[in-house]
């Protein structure tokens, strides 16, 4: 690292960022990870559960907090009248109370951190406690959640209900755009994100590209074929893989259109196929589908996602909303498995359709592309080894390091 100067930084987050299960605390683990380097690390998480493990590695100061234990009678009725205040919304007042902002405010005169890492903007209530301290601030924009919930807004029935979603999308847009003015810096993961942001709040001079990146030594095992796949999932050749938290709506939709229309189709082209969907919180809809047909499998949350990618003959995301970038693109990459992905699936990644991944954005198309990777195995071969030497050089952590290491100096 360039930088002499030892910075000591302290992350806020709203999930525990470690072990990582999902593509927010793979990001925030990274991003600790990378800051380590430079420094003391300490981070204050916040939400509704309390984990089982009370440190972090390489972390020297954590301190969680469940709110849903803090709030009084009082901080429940007024968060159930959020709508009446311009800067409050459901969604960030999940992960704040009064008594985790004092919390935090004594952690941070605790700690002094000389720069403070904001998770997403639904952290947005515990930036006043933050400016009223001498550190620098990066607002880490997972996604330009504006942009995600215009996204969704179509799918709000009912006058009640498209209501309801009018003021949220407005108290959002206020949130988010007041976060970003009052940042030094905000980070987010793809030139795609930088222009949303300047398209929903003019040009900001401070936004800078730091993408998703994996640690992509920790996938060797599968690219290598040394991770054995789950016990019965040992015949490799015809498996589809779909990983994600299922109950994150894009997600969720991809789950259903792979469970309804694609893999119907591929089941008739090869009755030995299989549809894997690996993540938390699979839905009803989900798991009677695995109940009624044997060659769908819903695993739920896994431990390890390794033997699932080391299970599959391609991974597939044929996801139509979301925002940021899929780290699950990045993890089969490391893994050495070909991906077929929508466009907006591969949306903010430099990968190419026909020299990294296939991108195939209708339900025939999906299918087409498919079938040749199965029937062309030196295909998927060369899709993958050119996607491994793309997310080596462009999304390793070392990758992204070097890219933080530039953004640092510029704010010290």
């Amino acid at each position: 690292m360039a930088i002499a100067p030892s910075i000591r930084t302290l992350f806020i987050t709203k999930e525990v960022p470690y072990p990582p299960k999902g593509g927010v605390s793979l990001r925030n683990w990274q991003n600790i990870n990378i800051m380590i380097k430079f420094g003391r690390v300490a981070v204050f998480s916040a939400s509704n559960w309390t984990p089982k493990h009370s440190s972090l590695p390489g972390v020297v100061l954590w301190q969680h907090t469940n709110v849903a234990t803090q709030r009084s009678g009082w901080e429940n009725r007024e968060r159930r009248l959020w709508w009446l205040r311009r800067r409050r919304h459901p969604d960030a007042d999940w992960a704040y109370s009064h008594k985790a902002a004092q919390e935090l405010d004594e952690l941070l005169t605790k700690f002094q951190p000389d720069l403070v890492i904001f998770e997403e903007v639904w952290l947005y209530p515990y930036l006043s406690v933050v400016k009223r301290h001498q550190c620098r601030i990066i607002f880490d924009e997972h996604n330009i959640e504006a942009q995600l919930f215009q996204q969704k807004y179509p799918s709000f029935q009912g006058l009640r209900s498209r209501a309801k979603a009018t003021i949220q999308l407005s108290h959002l847009t206020s949130i988010e755009g007041d976060f970003v003015r009052q940042a030094n810096q905000v980070w987010v993961c793809s030139d795609d994100d930088a222009c949303l942001i300047n398209n929903f709040y003019g040009a900001v001079s401070n936004t800078k590209v730091v993408p998703n990146g994996m640690n992509v030594a920790q996938y060797d095992p599968v690219r290598l074929d040394q991770c054995p796949p789950p016990s019965g999932l040992e015949d490799t050749r015809r498996t589809l893989l779909f990983v994600g938290l299922l109950s994150y709506a894009p997600n969720t939709e991809a789950a259903e259109l792979l469970i309804d229309q694609i893999y119907p189709r591929l089941r008739e082209i090869d009755s030995d196929c299989r549809l894997l969907l690996v993540g938390r919180n699979p839905n009803q809809k989900m798991q009677e589908a695995a109940q009624r047909e044997p060659g769908i499998i819903v695993t739920g949350g896994v431990r390890d996602v390794l033997p699932y990618l080391a299970a599959a003959s391609i991974v597939i995301v044929p996801l139509l909303q979301g925002g940021g970038t899929r780290l699950k693109i990045l993890e089969a990459f490391a893994a050495g498995c070909p991906v077929i992905s929508t466009a907006k699936g591969a949306e903010g990644l430099k990968a190419k359709d026909g020299e990294h991944l296939l991108i195939r954005n209708e339900i025939d198309a999906i299918v087409e592309g498919v079938y040749q990777l199965w029937s062309e195995p030196t295909l998927g071969e060369k899709l993958a080894r050119s996607a491994y030497e793309l997310v080596k050089s462009e999304y390793s952590w070392e990758a992204v390091g070097r890219k933080v290491d530039q953004v640092i100096q510029e704010l010290f």
